[in-house]
């Protein structure tokens, strides 16, 4: 059996990048490197929609109950299922486009969109206080589109909020991951993969 590099990690049969973004959007987008406008990944990840919802699990957005009863539906609805993956996948490059690309008018519209029906989607739901009455909480259906309804809520808060500005590209070859830094030091998606590629590759120009 081959070792998988370091960057990759075997979760419930599926092979999926580990999460380095700091944020679970920033995650999401790196489930492919080598964004080249909407032509093939160098590396995909999401190949299937069962792959999406066990990644989903993996970065904590979904309980195991919810990834098992989700793949269950999926595996009633197959056609349903990959529709929906081929809007994940649509999704999240318009979002990479939204992130780097100050020109990318369409793609934030498309972003939008998918913004606005998860919101219409929400409903507030009574739960347990630990005073008197009742406390409240938005909930959005267990079908299908519930983990892309999750990533599109996700993605509005970090849109509007201050770690918008913290969000940078890995310079790495055929990478283009996006990452937190919050504290303007790092440069690398990881050092284990770009970081050190980076460092032998300048060790060899030294040496010539």
């Amino acid at each position: 059996m081959s070792v998988l590099p370091s960057h990759l990690e075997l979760v419930q049969g599926i092979v999926l990048p580990k999460p380095v973004g700091a944020d679970p959007v920033l995650d999401f987008l790196n489930t492919r490197s080598g964004f080249d406008g909407r032509g093939p990944a160098v590396d995909e990840w999401l190949t299937s929609y069962e792959a999406f919802v066990i990644w989903n699990g993996y970065v904590g957005l979904l309980s195991d109950a919810s990834v098992f009863r989700l793949i269950e539906q999926a595996s009633l609805k197959p056609t349903d299922a990959t529709r929906r993956l081929d809007a994940v996948r649509e999704f999240r490059v318009d979002l990479y486009d939204v992130l780097t690309d100050e020109a990318a008018s369409g793609s934030f519209e498309a972003v939008a969109r998918a913004v606005d029906r998860a919101l219409a989607r929400r409903h507030l739901s009574a739960v347990p206080a630990d005073g008197l009455g009742v406390r409240a909480s938005w909930e959005l259906p267990e079908d299908l589109g519930l983990p892309l309804d999750q990533l599109a809520l996700l993605a509005s808060e970090l849109l509007t909020g201050a770690s918008r500005d913290h969000i940078r590209l890995c310079p790495g070859d055929n990478c283009g991951w996006l990452f937190m830094d919050p504290r303007g030091r790092r440069r690398w998606c990881s050092m284990a993969t770009c970081g050190n590629r980076a460092k032998v590759r300048a060790y060899a120009a030294r040496s010539r």
